[in-house]
């Protein structure tokens, strides 16, 4: 090889290094604070890893290829071991805020007709934006004032031993609506309840116009004992779940968010991101496990047959439903199973989840 091309290497090696470092410096300025803000002890252990692992990194250069210069390798090292460990550090609540803003968690609100009686679905969440919930509490209203009758979804209470069954499958033993306030709490999100009561009074002056359809407790149970003694599948998963629960010591990230909200403000902050990411990411994905999808069976599948056969039975031509919105595809396709007429008239998307809205003024 001549000596103006080994210059040339030699040149646009040194140019690429410099890119590098600069992306990698900028990255770690981005990076650090988020480190510091969770936790000053996370930026000791950097420290202490990449010192470490540097260390070593220029020994193993030093043995293999005969060179000295130790204390400028190790220099050198450490300060790129450090920029790496802080941006994979920081990289998780990066990605947990952009996919929150880049690909949304959204619910439907479909119209849905079949020539006579109409029915909107306003698909919901138990835990969601507080400017979600306010809108959809505007929209019903509006519907009742026209004269509409509105549908809810929640598993009505039966008895003392189904309640007690129902909260321990679902939720293992904690009180369900405790359960969706501390996970809003965790999030920096609203839970579904405290919007739904500002309606406490139109309820009591016109308790027609509002009817819980779904299921009860024992309803619940009992198809639960139906399906475990029919579908073999549907039971090896409910083993396989309660096996898993009685092992389970929960979630890694369920952990290191309750410490983080147990924190400062920043720590509240940074554990509010990850919450939300992790709910966006997994409403974005879907079903997650095959306990859940056999799960499906009963939480949703059951439950739909009870609200598609409470539509249709109703008289009333102008129906207001807030479900959850995995129920719609199954509903609307049991309704057409009775009546092909039935179809999809118009959908509008909302987004439920987002970062709490904080405005700074002068007086």
């Amino acid at each position: 090889m001549s000596q103006s091309v080994k210059v040339g290497l030699r040149q646009w090696g040194l140019r690429l290094s410099t890119i590098l470092w600069f992306l990698g410096g900028l990255a770690f300025l981005f990076s650090l604070p988020l480190v510091v803000q969770a936790s000053p002890l996370i930026l000791l252990g950097i420290l202490l890893i990449a010192l470490s692992c540097a260390a070593v990194i220029a020994s193993l250069i030093e043995r293999f290829l005969r060179t000295s210069h130790f204390r400028t390798r190790w220099l050198k090292a450490s300060v790129a071991m450090i920029f790496l460990l802080t941006i994979i550090v920081a990289s998780p609540i990066y990605y947990a805020a952009t996919i929150t803003q880049v690909s949304p968690a959204m619910v439907p609100q479909a119209t849905l007709s079949d020539g006579r009686k109409t029915i909107i679905f306003q698909g919901m969440q138990h835990v969601a934006t507080e400017v979600f919930f306010k809108s959809v509490i505007y929209d019903l209203e509006d519907e009742l004032s026209r004269g509409s009758v509105a549908y809810y979804e929640g598993v009505k209470p039966s008895n003392s031993q189904d309640d007690r069954w129902f909260d321990t499958m679902i939720t293992g033993g904690a009180d369900l609506g405790a359960s969706y306030r501390a996970l809003g709490d965790m999030c920096g999100l609203q839970f579904q309840g405290r919007y739904f009561g500002l309606l406490g009074r139109d309820v009591r002056e016109h308790p027609a116009a509002h009817v819980v359809a779904d299921v009860t407790t024992a309803q619940l149970r009992a198809e639960y004992g139906r399906l475990m003694q029919t579908d073999p599948a549907f039971a090896a998963a409910m083993k396989e779940k309660a096996d898993a629960r009685r092992a389970d010591e929960g979630d890694g990230l369920e952990k290191i968010v309750s410490f983080l909200r147990r924190g400062s403000e920043g720590q509240r902050k940074i554990a509010g991101i990850l919450c939300r990411g992790f709910m966006t990411y997994g409403m974005r994905r879907g079903g997650i496990g095959k306990s859940e999808d056999q799960m499906n069976k009963l939480i949703l599948d059951y439950r739909n047959h009870v609200l598609a056969a409470a539509l249709l039975a109703e008289p009333r031509q102008r129906i207001y439903v807030t479900y959850g919105a995995e129920h719609l595809s199954g509903v609307l396709a049991l309704m057409r199973n009775t009546n092909p007429r039935w179809r999809i008239v118009s959908v509008t998307w909302t987004r439920t989840i987002d970062s709490p809205e904080q405005l700074v003024g002068k007086l």
